[in-house]
């Protein structure tokens, strides 16, 4: 056997095994691809558009004047009067979310008990924590007082529209100021009164009924009268509701809403997109997954 002399070549096995077809080098064709495809979206120049509105509020300023005198205490309603008209107060207030609103109270004084003021939330809290024991001379009713006191939260006021809600049970014994004084101050400032006289009709007497003449409905009238208020008289829990329902209705504050649309461009964030995959394409399909002839 003779030894000639040559050169040692690779064999030509190795590239048979070579898969030409293998899906993982079509990867970088499929991202370059991909790219191109953006950058024709991009070109286009997509926007997502975005609806906002503008809202503008004008709200009512609104002074509730509630009696704390002891015949509030009285159970023609369930548990009594004050118990009730605190519940349904807090009612009304959850429907006024718009407004600026005040607590003021009276018996034989008056005094603010929660200033004007958009958070509701205390002025619920404080209403529902309310007794005839806030009021030292809980025995009488200054009605003309808790006026006066109301009308001194509002003077200064510049809402376009300003309204008492007086809410008693009696009549006025007591106290320096009118009540007609008070409203026709009321009406100067352009400030409405609305009045509730809350209390049964009947009270129980002995084994019959006894005709209910604490309250003055002559007074209250005059008082809403004078400011172009309304006065309402409840005899009953579903009456009182009623009524405050029908002021809420009364009383309604404006909204003003204006609707403008936003165009955001995102044509770059999609040609950024486009670039970093053609990168990553042309790496695999020039460097990475080479094919060999």
């Amino acid at each position: 056997m003779s030894n000639r002399a040559g050169i040692k070549i690779p064999g030509v096995n190795p590239l048979k095994k070579f898969k030409t077809k293998s899906k993982k080098y079509l990867l970088g064709k499929l991202l370059i691809l991909a790219s191109l495809i953006l950058m024709v979206i991009a070109l286009a120049r997509p926007q997502i558009t975005s609806e906002n509105k503008i809202i503008k509020k004008n709200g009512i300023d609104i002074v509730i004047a509630l009696d704390l005198s002891n015949s509030m205490l009285t159970r023609d309603f369930k548990p009594n009067r004050l118990e009730t008209a605190k519940a349904l107060l807090n009612n009304f207030i959850d429907k006024r979310p718009n407004d600026r609103l005040s607590l003021v109270v009276f018996g034989g004084d008056a005094y603010t008990k929660v200033p004007l003021t958009f958070d509701h939330n205390v002025v619920k809290d404080i209403t529902s924590k309310i007794s005839t024991e806030d009021i030292t001379s809980n025995t009488s009713t200054a009605i003309g007082m808790g006026l006066g006191i109301s009308l001194n939260r509002l003077k200064d006021s510049t809402a376009k529209s300003k309204v008492i809600i007086l809410i008693t049970d009696g009549e006025n014994n007591s106290g320096e100021m009118s009540p007609i004084g008070a409203s026709n101050i009321a009406k100067e400032l352009g400030i409405k009164i609305y009045t509730i006289g809350i209390g049964a009709k009947e009270l129980p007497y002995g084994f019959g009924t006894i005709k209910n003449t604490e309250l003055d409905e002559n007074l209250l009238k005059e008082i809403a009268s004078i400011t172009h208020g309304e006065y309402f008289r409840a005899s009953n829990e579903k009456e009182l509701k009623t009524i405050l329902d029908k002021i809420d209705e009364l009383e309604k504050s404006k909204i003003d809403g204006r609707t403008y649309y936003e165009h955001i461009e995102i044509y770059e964030n999609i040609l950024k997109i486009s670039l970093v995959l053609l990168i990553i394409g042309a790496f695999l399909e020039y460097l990475i997954f080479i094919r060999i002839p």
